[in-house]
C-alpha cells in the first residue's frame, strides 16, 4: 500500500516536473500511475483508486505526444471511473473536481471534432 501511494506520487511528481522533455514526463507519470494501480485497487481501496483514475485523466488530458482525441478519450474515461466513486453525496469536494476535469475533458474534445 506505501509503495502503491509512493508511485501515485511519483506520478504527480512527473506530471509537474518543469524540466525536461515534457511528454518522456507524462509517460513516467503514466508508468508510475499504471503502476499504483496494481494495487490501488477499485475493490481494495476505492477511494485511492478513483485518485490515481482523476489523476491519469489529467495526465491524458495534457499529453503532448500522440492522437490528442483519443488522448481526450481515454482522460473522459478515467474521469468517469473517478465519479463512480467520487459522488456528489459521499466526495463533494471531490466529485466537484472530477466533475470539472471531465467537463473540461470534454469541451476540449468537441473543440478538436469542430475543427
Amino acid at each position: 500500500v506505501d509503495w502503491a501511494m509512493t508511485q501515485n506520487n511519483l506520478g504527480i511528481a512527473y506530471s509537474n516536473l518543469p524540466t525536461g522533455d515534457r511528454n518522456e514526463n507524462f509517460r513516467q507519470a503514466i508508468a508510475c500511475y499504471e503502476a499504483a494501480l496494481r494495487v490501488r485497487t477499485e475493490r481494495g481501496f476505492p477511494v485511492d483508486w478513483a485518485a490515481t483514475q482523476n489523476n491519469l485523466g489529467l495526465v491524458y488530458s495534457d499529453l503532448p505526444s500522440g492522437d490528442q482525441s483519443e488522448n481526450l478519450k481515454k482522460a473522459i474515461g478515467y474521469f468517469q471511473n473517478a465519479l463512480t466513486i467520487f459522488t456528489e453525496e459521499s466526495f463533494p469536494e471531490y466529485f466537484q473536481i472530477a466533475s470539472r476535469n471531465l467537463r473540461n475533458a470534454q469541451a476540449a474534445l468537441q473543440r478538436l471534432a469542430e475543427q
